[in-house]
């Protein structure tokens, strides 16, 4: 069959396609990974970023193009994990604008809405990379230019995809990491395989609906005290319109409530808010748009459900403090270290576990504080904090921290009563470049990193980002590491051993490094972290 043109629901079924492509195919893209070790997590990040818009699609079975379009657009930003997902869910972001106008889906508005994808999320990335994802994108959109004159969409579609797989093959002439690793780009990768799904539905070969993955289960609700709560009804709904502008909402809905969170695009609004009176609010947002969708309104005094901020926030609270603190770790030591030092929630995560936006929104709902600082401490998870707050609703501040030390040394100069948050922020980044970050993990597959075999099951050592040394036991790579990372201005080497390894065997390591660096001082912590036997902070 050859389709001249999508409707509403074939488009939703083409779009779910692609997304049980890359899901069928994501344990491949992870194997895509530059380094050898254990924390190939693009393909999980970009099957649950296009599971979560699924899951938003989803409920909108009878729908208009504008709808679905603008369901995968707020689906995927929300559930967006890793760079590769929230690159991925701004190409979404920007094929959403390009198709919501649209009557149905010709190959010429397609060819338009994939540009605008590309466009966009290259305007969301401060420093675009070419042999990645975007570049793969821009090949497909290319080819989509190209053939839009086609009178049906299977025949641009093969284009499309055809040029995404030879821009994908060319990665590693791009970018010289994947050429020595012997890789394409797993983002790229990961792309071809929804623009393969997207094929496979039009040809006929994804006939049947593709299930819809349920969200994670959540977490039992305490009980409410009915009697305490301050707003009694929890109002939810889409509201959608022309150019809605969602600071307006956060400041005049802040008003008749509390728990607001205003999350979306200029054509449709997500809303949740705890208020006495829901008319007034269902009154504005109409004033402000076109057509309400999805309400919902919960009696919490008498239904005690669970809802979509934490239960705990709909308790009587202090005053909210000034500032607060989100940080990602894993491992039950790590966490208590940073709470400990300051934090005021932990988002778990790090490597192969990239918390998603709606992740750190709800961490950020769930800390009584004015202003928020969020420590990503992974170079993987810092886009989705920063698209976390753009959306928040309050003032929050990103620190680029790129490891656990890097995390730990900004807490080290965190004021939670400093009213200068640009101050504050300064403050906190300026030690980063001092403290050197070091990490021991083991191979996941045999391979060659700058001109050495690495066989898998081989003991890595990494310092800041690039293996320095491999041998076949933890304790000489312990060792190797530290001696390349101490110079002649360290003071401090401070091991933080994970969950894979016994207390005695760390602590013989840090005994010997105490005889090997006499004038330093050497600090044993449990960190609990998964994959990696230490992460080493040298200060």
């Amino acid at each position: 069959m050859k389709y001249t043109a999508l409707n509403a629901e074939e488009l939703r079924k083409m779009l779910m396609a692609g997304a049980a492509a890359l899901g069928r195919h994501k344990e491949e893209v992870n194997s895509l990974n530059v380094f050898p070790v254990p924390d190939g997590d693009t393909g999980t990040n970009m099957n649950l970023t296009v599971e979560a818009a699924n899951r938003e699609m989803a409920k909108h079975m009878s729908a208009t193009i504008k709808q679905i379009s603008d369901a995968l657009s707020m689906g995927s930003l929300m559930g967006a994990r890793g760079n590769s997902g929230v690159i991925l869910s701004q190409i979404f972001r920007g094929l959403a604008k390009g198709l919501a106008e649209a009557e149905s889906i010709t190959p010429h508005v397609l060819a338009i809405a994939l540009q605008m994808g590309v466009d966009t999320a290259y305007k969301a990335v401060i420093k675009p990379v070419e042999g990645t994802i975007l570049t793969v994108a821009k090949g497909a959109a290319r080819a989509a230019a190209k053939y839009s004159r086609a009178e049906d969409l299977n025949t641009i579609m093969e284009k499309i995809l055809h040029e995404a797989q030879n821009t994908l093959d060319r990665t590693p002439e791009l970018l010289p990491v994947l050429k020595q690793a012997g890789v394409v780009d797993a983002g790229g990768k990961g792309l071809c395989y929804i623009l393969e799904g997207w094929l496979d539905f039009l040809e006929g070969r994804s006939i049947a609906e593709t299930p819809v993955p349920a969200a994670d289960a959540p977490a039992a609700v305490e009980a409410i005290d009915g009697a305490d709560l301050e707003f009694s009804y929890c109002t939810e709904f889409l509201l959608t319109g022309e150019d809605l502008n969602e600071d307006v909402f956060r400041r005049e809905l802040c008003k008749h409530g509390n728990s607001l969170v205003v999350v979306g695009t200029s054509g449709l609004i997500k809303i949740h808010i705890h208020t006495n009176n829901p008319g007034l609010v269902l009154d504005f947002a109409l004033g402000q748009g076109k057509e309400l969708q999805d309400i919902k309104i919960d009696n919490m005094r008498y239904q005690h459900r669970e809802i979509l901020i934490d239960p705990q926030a709909d308790a009587p609270q202090a005053e909210a403090k000034l500032n607060g603190v989100v940080t990602v770790a894993a491992g039950g030591g790590m966490e208590e270290i940073f709470k400990s030092m300051g934090a005021d929630y932990v988002v778990r995560g790090g490597q192969t576990m990239n918390p998603s936006t709606e992740d750190f929104l709800q961490a950020i709902k769930k800390i009584n504080a004015q202003r928020i600082i969020i420590l990503p401490n992974n170079k993987n998870i810092l886009m989705a904090a920063k698209q976390a707050a753009e959306v928040a609703g309050k003032p929050v501040v990103v620190i680029p921290t790129k490891t656990i030390p890097q995390g730990l040394t900004a807490l080290l100069n965190y004021s939670s009563d400093e009213e200068d948050l640009t101050h504050l922020e300064a403050a906190m980044q300026e030690g980063l470049a001092k403290v050197k970050t070091g990490q021991v993990t083991y191979a996941v597959r045999d391979s060659v990193f700058d001109g050495q075999p690495i066989a898998e099951g081989n003991i890595l050592g990494i310092a800041d980002g690039k293996i320095v040394t491999v041998t076949e036991n933890i304790d000489e790579t312990t060792l190797n590491l530290v001696a390349e990372m101490v110079d002649e201005e360290s003071e401090l080497i401070t091991l933080f051993y994970g969950e894979d390894l016994e207390r005695e065997a760390a602590e013989k390591i840090a005994a010997c490094l105490e005889e090997t660096y006499p004038d330093h001082e050497v600090e044993l912590h449990p960190g609990g972290q998964p994959l990696y036997y230490f992460i080493i902070a040298i200060e």
